[in-house]
């Protein structure tokens, strides 16, 4: 089996009797570069350029006994395919990291012979272009990483340090490793942080990437039985909605390693749980 097909609720569909997943082809990333012109002035001004979408393509294999189950392979592998709003995929040969795509263009079978036929399915990224890990932090912190399950594998940007495998920190100055080659930003990746157990917090909390300078603070004494959950573009206490008491900023991350330091109080228990993001 060249790759793996999950569900949108990451459950793994296997492939019915009589097909066979035969290979998959992962384009690299398409960009939209943004430029603008001065008029009387040669040349242009680069603004950068944003990632758009990249194009997947799956190969299937059907075996029927005989025209007639041709048929019914056939409209199998419609359904497989068709009959979600997105589905996951990964490679078997690098395992660890899933593709978010959906179905683009119909299909027809390519009909070898009476028992052997080859179908391709165009697919296309759902929302954003990256790659994403199965896994998040957080089953690294509970788990380890285990080379021999599903969620991790080769050249995912793991390193062999322990500090690199910790994101719960009960500490006021810390690291937070991103194995992924992208930056994460709330807004648009799965970031969650929680902050609970604070002791020592007068009139303020603030926890600081030192890295990249982004900030997120409170602006009023946080008790201990407080639990501040950042997840995404919400920010919560307890469950209930707390932005107005913050500096309406959020932590992002950047590749690689991120110094955090917690001021405004003694001690808090910090928590992240992300994924990590691959061009």
């Amino acid at each position: 089996m060249v790759y793996i097909v999950y569900d949108e609720y990451m459950n793994l569909k296997k492939f019915p009797n009589g097909i066979l997943p035969l290979d998959i082809f992962i384009s690299s990333m398409q960009k939209n570069r943004v430029i603008d012109s001065v008029e009387g002035a040669d040349g242009v001004i680069d603004k950068g350029y944003t990632f758009t979408t990249r194009s997947v393509t799956a190969e299937i294999g059907l075996l029927p006994y005989d025209t007639m189950d041709y048929r019914l392979l056939r409209d199998e592998a419609f359904a497989f395919f068709v009959n979600h709003d997105f589905l996951y995929v990964s490679e078997k040969y690098q395992k660890g990291k899933k593709y978010k795509v959906t179905v683009v263009d119909s299909f027809i079978p390519e009909r070898l012979t009476q028992t052997m036929a080859r179908g391709t399915f165009s697919l296309e990224m759902s929302e954003l272009p990256f790659a994403e890990s199965i896994g998040t932090t957080q089953d690294i912190e509970q788990n380890g990483i285990n080379a021999n399950d599903e969620l991790w594998g080769f050249g995912m940007g793991l390193i062999a340090e322990d500090e690199s495998l910790k994101y719960t920190h009960e500490t006021n100055n810390f690291r937070i490793y991103n194995a992924g080659n992208q930056p994460i930003h709330p807004f648009e990746q799965e970031l969650k942080i929680k902050i609970s157990n604070v002791v020592g917090s007068l009139s303020y909390l603030q926890l600081k990437n030192k890295t990249n300078g982004t900030t997120f603070r409170v602006n009023e004494e946080v008790r201990d039985s407080q639990t501040i959950l950042l997840d995404g573009p919400n920010i919560t206490s307890n469950g209930l909605q707390f932005m107005r008491k913050t500096n309406k900023e959020f932590i992002e991350l950047v590749p690689g390693w991120n110094e955090f330091e917690l001021t405004g109080i003694s001690r808090a228990r910090t928590e992240f749980d992300f994924r990590f993001y691959y061009a």
